[in-house]
């Protein structure tokens, strides 16, 4: 047998049920569990680290870590607000260490495939983009249910969901978002004087698709959607306390020339990442969701079906270990690291200046690292 790629040096977690309960369910019976990120830095078996605190809780420990010379993968998105990315960003750069982000659908096999179109010049020069986000009703409901509803949680909806999507256009294109002017808020789920601030005490929930019973079918289908660390609160998502939209429209201005019009909208029927690259010599149209794409080249040729192959394993799986085996080429190769944070950076770019541009009302450029 392969020696190993990697072993696990270390857990660490300030809640010491939850390391030792992850712990268990993952076979890390005898890796040392740290109660702090001081407990990671004074320790000489380590190289890199996982960073998978909340949103709003990377810059610290990316911080200590990139100062202590360790490599860094990040969850996404990197931080919930400008300022932390900048922070963690220059951190990386100044000690020369990888940031590598959790931007798993860049190992996705329509990401690949349109990246290879893309680039290849399948459709000569990109000119336009066309995304809708199509979060589903259901999700929607989970996340106005869980503290990502409110902004210095989450960064808004736009950036923790909309953040895979704005990092695939800049992997597919090679370019970065160079300015941005927006328009949306929270459509969906205003509140409502009629109905009451919990399911169990209100008196219009017949009828209402949000009404959440706690029954095992509907906690058994949260779970499935929010992750099993999370378990839903009988909150009326209309009067609710959050700060998120739900409903934004927004065109952006990218380094290669390319206009994007992105919508996203959190009462769709289906959860759907719908994209559409318009070029000098065709249209490409990809659903990730169903793993098709459709190639229309210019001129008058019929439109080719492209099929991707669909990844085994279930939801990230197969995409979380590609996460990982990349991250570690990169380390063994002795990878720049520069490009990284750069991508690291500009994943958020265009949810904070969208979210900047609404508030303002005026197109916000977006300022260099």
């Amino acid at each position: 047998m392969d020696p190993p790629r990697a072993v696990w040096a270390a857990m660490c977690d300030r809640d010491p049920d939850a390391l030792d309960a992850f712990c268990r369910r993952n076979g890390l019976g005898d890796v040392p569990r740290l109660g702090s990120v001081d407990g990671i830095l004074g320790r000489d078996d380590i190289d890199a680290v996982l960073i998978c605190t909340p949103d709003y809780a990377h810059r610290e420990p990316a911080e200590a870590c990139f100062s202590a010379g360790l490599h860094c993968l990040v969850e996404k998105p990197v931080a919930t607000n400008a300022g932390d990315v900048r922070a963690i960003c220059r951190a990386a750069r100044s000690s020369g260490r990888l940031l590598h982000l959790g931007f798993v659908f860049r190992y996705d096999p329509c990401a690949l495939k349109l990246r290879e179109l893309v680039t290849g010049g399948a459709i000569g020069r990109v000119i336009a983009c066309v995304v809708h986000e199509a979060i589903g009703w259901f999700h929607g409901s989970t996340y106005m249910r869980r503290w990502n509803r409110f902004r210095a949680k989450s960064g808004d909806m736009l950036l923790h969901k909309g953040c895979h999507t704005f990092d695939l256009l800049n992997f597919i294109t090679g370019a970065y978002p160079v300015r941005v002017a927006a328009f949306g808020g929270t459509e969906v789920f205003r509140p409502r004087p009629e109905a009451a601030e919990r399911c169990s005490d209100c008196a219009v929930a017949e009828g209402c698709m949000y009404y959440t019973d706690q029954g095992p079918e509907y906690r058994d289908r949260f779970t499935r959607t929010a992750g099993p660390q999370v378990l839903p609160e009988d909150l009326c998502v209309y009067n609710v306390d959050k700060d998120t939209t739900d409903t934004v429209g927004l065109t952006a201005e990218y380094t290669n020339g390319m206009r994007l019009s992105y919508t996203m909208s959190m009462v769709s029927p289906q959860g759907q990442r719908r994209l559409t690259f318009i070029g000098t010599r065709g249209e490409i149209r990809c659903d990730m969701e169903s793993y098709r794409i459709e190639y229309l080249p210019l001129p008058d040729r019929p439109t080719e079906a492209i099929d991707v192959d669909v990844p085994e394993g279930s939801g990230h799986q197969h995409h979380d270990l590609c996460l990982t085996h990349d991250f570690l080429d990169r380390i063994q190769s002795g990878a720049a690291a520069d490009q990284g944070v750069e991508d690291a950076y500009m994943s958020g770019a265009v949810a904070f200046a969208a979210l900047e541009s609404m508030e303002r009302g005026q197109v916000v450029a977006i300022p260099a690292l």
